[in-house]
């Protein structure tokens, strides 16, 4: 029986090596199997890059594992990303991402039996959880692995704290999930406008009023459409997990009925909208129990891809997939994560489909929007960097969203073949990717027809019209008062 070595995060950060490790040096390493394949035609099982350059990681010589604990993202890791789990052993922490995610994981001590590190320079490194367990230490344990619930702000949570108007609940599964941004509101008593963050979560709900696994008499139906909003700092905080939940049945309670407004159109729209005494619960049925009525609804070419990441272009903004096949995450509101990196088997959910003829042939465009999200499947077994997206909205990245997917997807191209131009003499490399962003916008706007233009729909009106969401030029009033 082999005695692993525990590893510190600081250790792996002092070494600066892209690494993999396990707890023992027989196991295998989490190379995605050929039997995960995707469902779509286009999509081919084992399509990594083969090219010479792409490495595998360099694994320990010796068996390894890292004990620490997974908490949700803050403010105090600095992230380009701003929304990754933390990772810590005590001593340092670190940004990092989990296979088989389980909520009772969140603030509970795990040993990490195998794993990838990839060093980065804003944060030190980021870790990829692919096989771990909870550390026995007696109710310690009992806490985090059992079933129980979760308060969204666990400071605050008192059964003597509960408002009488915090009393709905909902329970359904979850369709998709917004990223985060911040939205002017008014307080409902005073003119002043405040910026709230938040991000808005789309549940197909049943309407029966238990959600447990001894429910009787309840086949769980999950026909009607509701909209839950999570505000406020600590609340969204959560977006990394309910990312991680997305397909998968859900419950909240603690929740308040609110309006939503959208100034200019003169429509509303009746959300949930979480508070401080909102909980959120386990699964309470297994994925094996029947429900009545299907929860998946194919809306246009919008629909999921499963495919193998081949390559990762102009800042994470261009993703080459499988053969032929290209994802564009354009949009500057699109949270990425770290582990969308060459060799990692993603399953991207409520993405749009274009197929788009070129001069070279025709390109399968899959085109992320508002309701988009991306989970890995299988971490990358090669030595490839993380993503990091910038968050810096230009006049070219304006431009880009205002297009359609197919003319968004030549115009990166361009701005490619216009970073390989080294004609602009500049003393500052920021000063020459500023003028080759404007020659890109320029030449795009001579050369793309005004059909390929599309409005900015705003994310309430988009709810209202059961349009694709867009949270970017959103002025809402949210009523917050009671």
């Amino acid at each position: 029986m082999e005695n692993p070595t525990i590893l510190s995060i600081k250790e792996l950060v002092n070494d600066g090596r892209a690494v993999t490790g396990a707890s023992s040096i027989f196991s295998s390493a989490a190379t995605p199997s050929s039997k995960s394949s995707s469902k779509n035609p286009k999509s081919r099982a084992g399509a990594v890059d083969s090219d010479l350059s792409c490495k595998f990681l360099v694994p320990l010589n010796h068996p390894a594992v890292i004990v620490g604990t997974i908490a949700l993202p803050s403010e105090t890791l600095i992230c380009p990303n701003r929304y990754c789990f933390r990772f810590s052993d005590g001593d340092l922490t670190i940004c990092c991402d989990i296979l088989k995610f389980e909520i009772s994981v969140i603030g509970c001590k795990i040993c990490v039996l195998s794993w990838n590190f990839i060093p980065m320079k804003h944060c030190g490194g980021f870790l990829e959880i692919i096989k771990w367990e909870f550390v026995d230490t007696g109710p310690f344990l009992s806490r985090c692995s059992g079933i129980g619930l979760f308060p969204l702000i666990p400071s605050l949570f008192s059964s003597q704290n509960v408002d009488r108007k915090s009393r709905y609940n909902v329970h359904g599964v979850l369709e998709s999930i917004s990223p985060v941004s911040v939205v002017p509101c008014m307080d409902g008593v005073s003119s002043d406008s405040v910026n709230l963050p938040g991000f808005l979560v789309h549940v197909m709900a049943c309407e029966c009023k238990a959600y447990s696994q001894d429910a009787v008499g309840c086949s769980h139906a999950f026909e009607k459409s509701v909209f839950i909003y999570f505000c406020g700092l600590v609340a969204v905080s959560w977006h990394p997990a309910v990312t991680k939940l997305v397909g998968r049945n859900v419950a909240l309670s603690g929740l308040k009925k609110k309006l939503i407004y959208v100034r200019g159109e003169g429509d509303s729209l009746l959300v949930f909208v979480t508070t401080e005494n909102s909980v959120l619960h386990p699964p309470w049925f297994s994925k094996k129990q029947l429900v009545s009525k299907s929860v998946v609804v194919r809306r246009g070419n919008c629909s999921s891809y499963r495919g193998y990441v081949k390559g990762v272009y102009l800042k994470g903004k261009l993703v080459e997939m499988d053969e032929d096949v290209w994802l564009l995450l354009t949009d500057q509101i699109h949270n990425r994560s770290h582990s969308i990196r060459t060799g990692s088997l993603i399953f991207i959910r409520n993405v749009h489909f274009m197929n788009t003829k070129f001069s070279w042939g025709e390109v399968l465009i899959l085109g992320a929007c508002f309701k988009t999200s991306i989970t890995v499947e299988f971490f990358s077994p090669f030595k490839t960097s993380c993503l990091v997206g910038s968050c810096r909205q230009n006049s070219l990245s304006r431009f880009i969203e205002s297009l359609s997917f197919p003319a968004r997807f030549w115009t990166l191209l361009v701005r490619s073949c216009f970073q390989k131009f080294d004609g602009i003499p500049s003393d500052k490399e920021i000063s020459r990717s500023c003028q080759k962003d404007e020659m890109t916008k320029m030449y795009a706007e001579s050369q793309i027809p005004p059909s390929m233009f599309q409005p900015r729909v705003n994310w309430a009106g988009s709810l209202v019209n059961s349009a694709c969401m867009s949270h970017a030029d959103a002025i809402v009033k949210l009523l917050i008062s009671t």
